[in-house]
């Protein structure tokens, strides 16, 4: 594993206000030795084992790059500066619960991973699997904003959430 992506490595844990889903994702931590874009162009896939799945996320990041992040829209057929691949896994069911694992790889147009990053969502409770997908969507372009891949919007008018926990792996402290 290239040396950048240890440093600063941290789990973050966002939950819904019933706490249905829970979304952990591993940073990777800032490489601030690559250069970053301030308005990149990206592409994005999603690759699942159910297409419903897949479209729930990639309408989700889509949204987000949109709305909360400064990029730039690409052209039909356009490049773009970055590639987001974001693969789930199959989900691991439990007794009353689930699990979906995921990663996040951003790719150069040279096609040279530049960040990584695993996660996963837990679902407590039957039926909410679409707002655990969009969960996934939202903490990958968070987790791009935190490594200093993208940069977020502000809107007076609609002002962001407060930030989640940050537990460091190996600190034990909140």
């Amino acid at each position: 594993m290239h040396r950048s992506f240890l440093a600063a490595a941290a789990l973050v844990a966002i939950g819904t206000a019933h706490a249905q889903t829970r979304t952990y994702v591993t940073f990777a931590g800032k490489n601030d030795v690559l250069p970053k874009l301030g308005l990149p162009g990206i592409t994005v896939e999603v690759f699942g084992p159910r297409v419903e799945d897949s479209a729930a996320v990639l309408g989700e990041i889509a949204r987000e790059l949109a709305t909360t992040v400064h990029t730039r829209p690409l052209a039909k057929g356009e490049a773009g500066d970055y590639a987001l691949a974001v693969t789930l896994q199959a989900p691991v069911s439990g007794v009353a619960s689930g699990t979906v694992p995921f990663e996040a790889v951003l790719r150069s147009t040279e096609g040279k991973t530049i960040w990584r990053v695993d996660g996963r969502t837990e679902i407590e409770k039957a039926g909410v699997e679409v707002e655990a997908l969009t969960s996934i969507g939202r903490n990958v372009v968070s987790a791009l904003i935190h490594d200093g891949w993208l940069a977020p919007r502000y809107d007076p008018e609609d002002p962001p959430p407060a930030p989640p926990t940050i537990r460091r792996v190996g600190s034990g402290a909140d």
